[in-house]
């Protein structure tokens, strides 16, 4: 499945939000852009599939958008808290399935999740956390000879792969190739299911011939 088969909402366009409307637009996705600063959206609408000023505080205004049809729903307002916790409230309530939400701190991100946000990310934090991971953690993510011309390395899915399912990268289609394990945070999974959804950060561990592994790399 390619990223331009699914839909993105992403409301709240401030450095955060363009920045998601950005790399999934140039993954190929359809991005619909809301805010309720006319400026912001005109500064989108040159590159995303759709701006709108509107606001999602409104149960009507987000019935009107349909928001329930699309596959995914960024919630990424960050100023002003309450706006962002009802806004995540109303999408929800609107029958939105997938809803992820940028939170500024955890009472911010405790709240999201009791009213059921999906997912909630703290961004600064969350990029301290990989940071100081990659700091402890000084392997370099390359091949690691395994003999007989075979080869095991990891892949960390960014904005490209987002939402795709490990089945759905025509790599662990290829003949010989493997998916060993699969990385989410602390957890580890051996063998995973092909029809595990990626989200960015994952890491997945795969083995295969080397000159599979080389080719197949440089397209993701």
């Amino acid at each position: 499945m390619k990223s331009g088969d699914k839909q993105y909402a992403v409301i709240g366009l401030g450095r955060f939000g363009l920045s998601v409307c950005q790399e999934l637009q140039q993954a190929g996705a359809e991005v619909l852009a809301i805010d309720i600063d006319e400026d912001r959206v005109r500064a989108v609408a040159g590159f995303v599939s759709q701006a709108l000023v509107a606001n999602c505080t409104n149960e009507e205004t987000v019935a009107e958008l349909r928001l329930s049809d699309y596959d995914m729903v960024m919630v990424s307002i960050g100023a002003d808290v309450n706006a962002s916790i009802l806004t995540t409230l109303v999408v929800k309530e609107a029958g939105v399935k997938n809803v992820w939400v940028k939170a500024n701190d955890k009472k911010h991100s405790k709240i999201l999740h009791k009213i059921g946000a999906d997912h909630v990310i703290m961004p600064e934090r969350d990029m301290g956390v990989r940071v100081a991971r990659k700091m402890l953690d000084r392997r370099v993510l390359e091949f690691q000879e395994l003999g007989s011309d075979l080869a095991m390395t990891e892949i960390v899915v960014g904005s490209r792969l987002l939402g795709k399912t490990l089945g759905d990268l025509a790599l662990c289609k290829e003949q010989g190739v493997q998916v060993l394990g699969f990385k989410r945070g602390p957890d580890i999974t051996k063998a995973p299911e092909l029809d595990r959804t990626l989200e960015i950060g994952d890491l997945i561990i795969i083995a295969g011939p080397r000159e599979t592994l080389s080719r197949k790399l440089s397209s993701l």
